[in-house]
């Protein structure tokens, strides 16, 4: 299956247990009294972030999340027990959203939220005696668990998002800025997924590139696209084919149009002509690099390191 950055799963708290209603009935005790316990409570849905965990994939089976119910109270006052919380574990920086609202983030591993709360327990008829009312014959059912429909959202922390056109370069230049050996194949669509790749500025700090798959020819987003992931990216890099004969005013209006809906407010947009090794660099690009010989891409480096220090 593909890379999977948003789902929506059901999410439902266990409901409460049941208060009892009951008497004490034993030998020589006649007039023994209510002795009814109380519910337990419901257990919570609670999303917790795993490091263990790299994609929402899981979930596109796993639907409904339904937690523990509570115990039911029992005579001789013996009250029922909480309803375990059940933990349900997303990949570090998961967006919950719920009714098209955020209402929690898991930036880091361990993080936690319950999403749906358990339903309170009820009451058996022990709580109801009262110097009035010696044999109560009442309780209360315990409480549904909360339930909702909510929708997951996973984010890389991408500090430099590459796109454009398919074949126009961009997992060479993953490749070559980074060291990373993520898979280059002379056809479109090649990468499915985000291929990642670590950028260190020298002083302990790494970086993470991404090669972001999703545009096709025309610049539309296709299926499975992943440009969401570009939404904390500091820097873009807009790969043009220099061996491209098409118009690259074009080319980089086309990718300009498909990627605005994601592009990051205040992001700094840098257009690297790639391939230049098999042709000159149009006039549009700011920067021109060959993955092949190496060309511009040391200095293309040193750049990015500048700007996100």
């Amino acid at each position: 299956m593909s890379f999977t950055d948003r789902v929506q799963i059901h999410v439902q708290g266990g409901r409460g247990g049941h208060g009892c209603l009951s008497f004490r009935r034993e030998a020589h005790t006649p007039r023994g009294g209510p002795d009814g316990g109380n519910g337990g409570r419901g257990g919570d849905v609670v999303l917790i972030a795993d490091e263990q965990l790299t994609d929402l994939m899981p979930f596109r089976t796993r639907v409904h999340h339904t937690a523990p119910a509570g115990g039911a109270g029992e005579g001789r006052n013996r009250h029922g027990g909480d309803g375990a919380d059940l933990e349900v574990h997303v990949p570090p920086g998961t967006r919950v959203l719920r009714d098209g609202h955020e209402v929690a983030m898991l930036p880091a591993p361990g993080d936690r939220v319950a999403v749906a709360r358990g339903g309170g327990g009820g009451a058996g008829n022990r709580v109801f005696r009262s110097s009035t009312q010696r044999t109560p014959r009442v309780s209360i059912p315990g409480e549904d668990g909360e339930e909702a429909w909510i929708v997951l959202e996973m984010r890389l922390p991408v500090a430099v998002a590459i796109i454009g056109l398919p074949n126009a370069g961009k997992t060479a230049l993953l490749n070559a800025l980074t060291g990373a050996r993520a898979t280059v194949a002379p056809y479109p669509h090649s990468t499915n997924e985000p291929a990642l790749g670590p950028l260190e500025d020298g002083y302990g700090t790494i970086h993470l590139v991404a090669d972001l798959p999703g545009l096709a020819a025309d610049g539309t987003e296709r299926r499975g696209a992943a440009l969401g992931q570009m939404e904390r990216a500091a820097v873009v890099l807009h790969c043009l084919d220099a061996s491209d004969p098409e118009d690259p005013a074009e080319r980089v209006a086309r990718v300009r149009a498909g990627v605005a809906p994601n592009l990051p407010d205040g992001a700094r947009e840098v257009v690297v002509a790639t391939k230049c090794d098999l042709a000159p660099a149009p006039p549009e690009a700011d920067r021109a690099t060959s993955a092949t010989t190496g060309e511009g891409i040391a200095g293309l480096r040193d750049e990015l390191i500048g700007w996100l220090s």
